[in-house]
């Protein structure tokens, strides 16, 4: 779901005076308040700012303005992200029919939106959902944008995670092989898109019990994040913590993915 994003930094109280562009200004300074709190891991933060903001960007934009729809669109992913799934779904829902009807079903900022709604579902343990949903916007992206296109590529690591999350490893690995060649070849595998695709992969074959393939998928992921990132960005540590996962003899999977046979 992409953020609104706005140069203007700084916590702002909801503006309720001002010209019309400073109290816009204002609203994309909340916004980005909340997305350096969904950053930070304070979900709960992010959704009492959001909150505010989606009923100060209906009053002052209109509710088919794209600034709300984008608005609404984050409260539903921090409400996801604050373990409050059932919520997160009807807010998803609802965003993506808006945006559906507003931008038309196609656009890719209603596609942004269905993939978060698949995600919503894979949280909340709707998992038929989250497949049927995930598989749509894949195959939308993919006839639409190629599908070595980014976008495309993370659909497909959303819906290998359907897959997986429906008890089909087997699919997801294979829908996950495809994706790795075309973030290979089209973004290079330092790119944080082609990392979390290959940790990922990793993730599956640890399931499917392909021990020695997911120790060298994860270790060329922390490599990668490691020159990308630095060894102490919190997503090079926690892949760390994956390749350990898989090394332990305790241990069948990534624990931090969830995943499950």
């Amino acid at each position: 779901m992409a953020w609104w994003k706005r140069t203007t930094t700084g916590a702002r109280p909801t503006p309720r005076h001002g010209t019309r562009a400073e109290r816009i200004e204002g609203l994309a300074a909340r916004n980005r308040d909340a997305a350096r709190h969904l950053a930070d891991g304070d979900a709960a933060a992010a959704v009492r700012l959001l909150t505010s903001t989606v009923v100060a960007c209906r009053a002052l934009l209109g509710d088919d303005h794209p600034d709300t729809l984008t608005a609404e669109g984050n409260l539903a992913v921090a409400t996801v992200a604050d373990g409050r799934f059932d919520e997160g779904v009807d807010l998803s829902l609802g965003c993506a029919a808006d945006r559906a009807r507003v931008l038309g079903p196609e656009d890719p900022r209603t596609l942004d939106a269905q993939d978060a709604l698949a995600t919503a579902y894979r949280l909340a343990g709707r998992h038929a959902e989250a497949l049927d949903t995930a598989a749509r916007v894949a195959d939308t992206r993919r006839h639409l944008f190629g599908p070595a296109d980014p976008d495309t590529l993370g659909s497909h690591t959303g819906l290998a995670l359907a897959q997986v999350a429906d008890g089909n490893p087997t699919a997801a690995a294979g829908i996950l092989e495809s994706a790795l060649r075309n973030a290979d070849y089209t973004l290079g595998s330092r790119d944080l898109r082609t990392i979390t695709i290959r940790a990922t992969l990793a993730s599956c074959r640890a399931v499917l019990g392909r021990r020695a393939d997911a120790v060298g998928g994860l270790e060329q992921a922390v490599a990668d994040a490691t020159e990308l990132l630095g060894p102490d960005h919190p997503d090079t540590r926690a892949l760390r913590a994956d390749l350990a996962d898989v090394r332990s003899p305790a241990a069948d999977r990534p624990q931090r993915l969830g995943l499950s046979a």
